[in-house]
């Protein structure tokens, strides 16, 4: 059995290609797994989702937009968690998909379209976006990338838990955002390894135990 990690921008069509990859794989070579998608946001990850939309790194405007739209999308995501980690999953996957994929604007009906797609509550979540409950959750989540060293998203630590005197295994090297093709075969390669031990794939100074990850 697999623990899977993965720190995401959640608006980003390159973390959903590697949180399809990851899921094909695992469903492919029939490894239980259970998921723990968290929402990434910093500098780094917000220059990323501004040039995979085209905006001017250097313009104010378009960053605050940028800012706001990924700071909005992660809200609704820790909202939706409330109502099930997998239909939340979904979601996720399902707003990438609408405003990456179909190049739908990020709005309320985009928004809503996501959520009904994945089966959800749409007043509860927007309701519970605003919450303390979310919003402490986000911080908890923020402060455990720090901790971490999560530098840029999507970044994948995957845990063995037949093998638990395994390190956990860091993953944020996939291949050219641009082929998902790539992203899949090198994807594929690392997990084929079984949790490897290569210093390329580990670093054992930002990866810790377990228990850490749960608290």
């Amino acid at each position: 059995m697999w623990e899977i990690f993965l720190y995401i921008n959640p608006l980003c069509s390159y973390c959903l290609t590697v949180e399809q990859a990851i899921i094909d794989f695992t469903r492919k070579h029939d490894i239980d797994t259970q998921y723990h998608f968290v929402t990434n946001y910093n500098m780094a990850t917000i220059n990323d989702y501004m040039q995979l939309k085209g905006f001017k790194i250097t313009d104010i405007e378009e960053r605050t937009t940028a800012s706001q739209e990924v700071l909005e999308a992660a809200k609704l995501y820790k909202a939706a968690s409330c109502q099930g980690n997998k239909k939340a999953r979904n979601f996720l996957m399902n707003l990438q998909e609408q405003v990456n994929v179909l190049n739908n604007p990020f709005d309320d009906t985009t928004i809503k379209r996501a959520i009904n797609n994945s089966g959800l509550d749409y007043k509860a979540i927007m309701t519970d976006k605003e919450s303390q409950c979310v919003v402490q959750g986000l911080k908890r989540d923020q402060q455990l990338s720090m901790e971490m060293q999560i530098q840029k998203a999507p970044t994948a630590i995957v845990f063995d838990l037949d093998h638990e005197e395994k390190p956990g295994v860091m993953i944020n090297d996939f291949g050219d955002s641009c082929d998902p093709e790539s992203i899949n075969n090198n994807l594929n390669a690392m997990l084929e390894r079984e949790l490897p031990q290569s210093e390329k794939y580990v670093d054992s100074s930002t990866v810790i135990s377990l228990d850490k990850f749960r608290r």
